[in-house]
């Protein structure tokens, strides 16, 4: 008999009509029913899994005392010592029923709810101070820059000032020096990026480890590399410089060559992470561009959880060779765009605390 659909549901009515037999559309409204019950069930374990954590980040804020706005990232976050605590501060015993009887399915399950755990841990730690970073103009919120700034902090340059200029409708930096090796296509780069960088002056070198030495000694203030192109992809020669030299991207352009019509990326690169401008994120969009060496222990997959579980889409993954010869690991770089409602200070948090081997390589706008 062939299946006719239900007149309320559309469910297929198998059966309909045989004693002693249930139309099958009957069946799945009184299964979608227990299920919505069920559904019902997990939203009140869902909210009441969320105080409970809730109370756990403020046991843990409990061990240090927070007088400043960024003592959460100083003695907690960046501290070396505590991604370990926080690991095993992240583990419990997981107890079964002794009746269970979907033993595997239900490991499973609660091996995926302690990894949502990280993320709720995670982002309320990365949050835990945000009263205290107030708004210091009339002009706009710059309560956000701050806390990233303050967050992203890096002890290679201790000299170095990287927090950004925030005063309402202050000049752009002046007297940039930009160092790059010169032709058409890298002289159009620096032209985009002299839109951010007014009274940028450039500076020629004759190859690109002369290009990056003169940042990398003072003699320039930021510099031009190509990162990819729609010919090769991904220029992994130019990364290995980038990471020789320890420098970070704070902002991308694409330049089209006319005669071959082959895109490439140039990157502006300092010696230091950035924060970009609140008032220019909107227009021209985020991105975190990121480091790691995943394992078993946390998997690409997780980490890409835990990006989307903050609203941060992933544009590009590449597996690139491992920071260690003897290390037969794959490192990832991942870049991460920040969408609406995203929340990269709590992705940040993240990596700190549960990637081993983690680089933020930048945080930078696409001009």
């Amino acid at each position: 008999m062939p299946f006719e659909q239900d007149k309320d549901r559309s469910y297929p009515d198998r059966g309909a009509g045989r004693a002693g037999h249930m139309a099958v559309g009957e069946k799945l409204r009184i299964t979608d029913a227990n299920l919505a019950r069920l559904d019902v069930t997990a939203a009140n374990l869902t909210e009441a899994r969320a105080a409970m954590l809730e109370e756990k980040v403020r046991a843990i804020l409990s061990a240090v005392s927070i007088e400043y706005p960024d003592d959460v990232f100083d003695r907690l976050i960046r501290e070396e010592r505590f991604p370990e605590t926080f690991s095993e501060l992240c583990r419990r015993e997981r107890i079964l029923p002794d009746d269970a009887f979907s033993t595997d399915e239900i490991l499973r399950t609660l091996e995926n709810a302690g990894w949502e755990e990280r993320i709720t841990l995670c982002r309320g730690l990365a949050h835990a101070a945000d009263r205290m970073y107030r708004i210091t103009d009339g002009q706009f919120d710059d309560r956000w820059a701050r806390m990233m700034t303050d967050l992203v902090r890096e002890e290679d340059h201790p000299d170095d000032d990287i927090t950004p200029d925030l005063e309402a409708r202050a000049p752009r930096p002046t007297g940039e020096r930009v160092a790059y090796l010169r032709n058409t296509y890298t002289d159009t780069a620096f032209e985009t990026f002299s839109t951010v960088l007014r009274s940028a002056q450039p500076t020629y070198y004759s190859d690109f480890p002369g290009v990056c030495e003169a940042l990398y000694y003072d003699r320039a203030t930021a510099c031009i590399l190509p990162l990819e192109n729609s010919s090769d992809g991904k220029l992994l020669r130019f990364y290995s410089l980038l990471t020789k030299y320890d420098l970070r991207i704070a902002y991308v352009t694409s330049v089209t060559a006319y005669d071959t019509d082959v895109t490439t990326r140039y990157a502006l690169l300092r010696r230091n992470l950035s924060v970009p401008r609140p008032e220019d994120t909107d227009a021209l969009g985020m991105y975190l561009e990121l480091r790691m060496t995943a394992d078993e222990d946390i998997p690409l997959f997780r980490i890409l959880a835990a990006a989307d579980a903050y609203h941060l889409s992933l544009i590009r993954v590449d597996s690139v060779p491992g920071p260690n010869e003897d290390d037969d690991r794959i490192a990832y770089d991942l870049i991460l765009r920040v969408e609406d409602g995203g929340d990269p200070a709590s992705m940040l948090t993240y990596c700190y605390l549960l990637v081993p081997g983690f680089t933020l390589l930048g945080i930078y706008l696409d001009l």
